[in-house]
């Protein structure tokens, strides 16, 4: 049972025994800056646990534990007009619960970078999207559907084997598609197809065609 709750502002959130802690002042007292205050996670242990320091200036509520104000804790953060709640600007009827369906669980970094579950009916989906917009992935549960859509380059660097299984596998490049490798080989069941419009070239110290 909290003895007393109060509305504060994060001043200070640099913990010198790098345990988490901010330090506030209280509404309406700009100049009265307490110690060094523990923060409330859902998730926490040695090493290990959920990670979420307020920001500088972020408004939250601090509950002491004890009728003498001694031992205080972070109890959460809160929105206001000053500081207002995210939107996804993914899911425009469903962003602030618009559609009264709170359809969005959702988190957004201070740079923009979200990780989105939209459970909006026949529309389920998650979605990892950066800050400008140019990278997504999306789990799409009515389209099943596993995306990765990227305006950047991708990478895919391995010490193992990379393995690809599907059902078909189609390769497309508006350029040009390089294979480098000490030993290339294909294999097919049924039929081997190769096609080009200007021609094909072979070259090795032996070439085999069967």
């Amino acid at each position: 049972m909290f003895n007393f709750v109060r509305w504060a502002t994060i001043v200070d959130n640099i913990d010198p025994d790098g345990l988490n802690r901010v330090k506030v002042s209280w509404a309406g007292e700009e100049e009265t800056v307490s110690d060094w205050i523990p923060v409330s996670t859902s998730y926490a242990g040695d090493s290990i646990g959920q990670s979420f320091i307020p920001n500088l200036d972020d408004q939250v509520l601090v509950a002491s534990l004890d009728c003498y104000g001694s031992k205080k804790v972070v109890a959460g953060s809160i929105w206001s007009n000053a500081a207002k709640p995210p939107q996804t600007k993914e899911n425009l009827s469903a962003d602030l619960n618009s559609d009264g369906k709170n359809s969005l669980r959702f988190l957004k970094s201070r740079s923009g970078n979200m990780l989105i579950f939209d459970d909006s009916e026949g529309k389920e989906k998650i979605q990892i999207v950066t800050a400008d917009g140019a990278t997504r992935i999306e789990i799409d549960v009515a389209e099943e559907l596993l995306s990765l859509d990227t305006e950047r380059n991708v990478s895919i660097d391995a010490a193992g084997t990379v393995s690809i299984q599907a059902e078909e596998v189609e390769i497309s490049s508006k350029n040009e598609v390089n294979i480098t490798a000490d030993n290339y080989q294909v294999e097919a069941e049924s039929g081997y197809e190769n096609n080009a419009k200007d021609g094909i070239s072979i070259e090795g110290s032996g070439v085999s065609l069967n």
